[in-house]
């Protein structure tokens, strides 16, 4: 079992074993990706509930991470007040050639609601002026400074993965 749940972390992670050794956990049949094929081909299906719930549903789903048909899991301990939402959420990282095989995994296991989202249209959530990026200034109080400082550094990373799309991806914090 590979779920990793650190008292400082927001979220629990579930992730393949190897991952803990350094190995990327973003692939395709054993291929690293490439910015370019994650907003492309990268995604989640995101899933809300209660954090029991989710508890119960991360065990049944790890077996599915360490034999490597569900690329890894991460979701909320609370729900994200900062961002406008009430239940815990929890995200089923998958490429979208893969997406339909996943969502019966999930299907099977008690989820209802089929929400699909790319890691795109994630980017663009969080870019300067994206829904979930203004909602989390607003409820952080920051100050013009501060703003400023997260918008160039949302602005750089992001930018460096739409601007150099040949590169291998690398996970970038949200």
């Amino acid at each position: 079992m590979v779920i990793w749940d650190h008292p400082d972390s927001k979220e629990i992670y579930v992730i393949h074993p190897t991952a803990m050794w350094g190995t990327r956990y973003i692939i395709y049949k054993g291929k690293k990706l490439t910015n370019g094929e994650v907003v492309k081909y990268w995604g989640k299906w995101v899933v809300l509930g209660e954090r029991k719930w989710l508890d119960q549903l991360a065990e049944k789903l790890d077996p599915y991470v360490e034999d490597e048909k569900i690329s890894s899991i991460k979701y909320t301990k609370e729900p994200p007040k900062d961002v406008d939402i009430d239940e815990c959420v929890m995200f089923v990282y998958c490429d979208k050639r893969e997406r339909d095989e996943v969502w019966s995994i999930l299907e099977e296991h008690g989820v209802k609601l089929k929400a699909w989202i790319t890691e795109k249209e994630t980017m663009e959530m969080w870019m300067p002026g994206g829904r979930l990026y203004e909602r989390w200034i607003r409820s952080n109080n920051f100050n013009e400074k501060e703003i400023e400082a997260i918008k160039l550094d949302i602005q750089t990373t992001l930018g460096n993965i739409f601007n150099k799309p040949d590169e291998i991806f690398r996970p970038w914090g949200q």
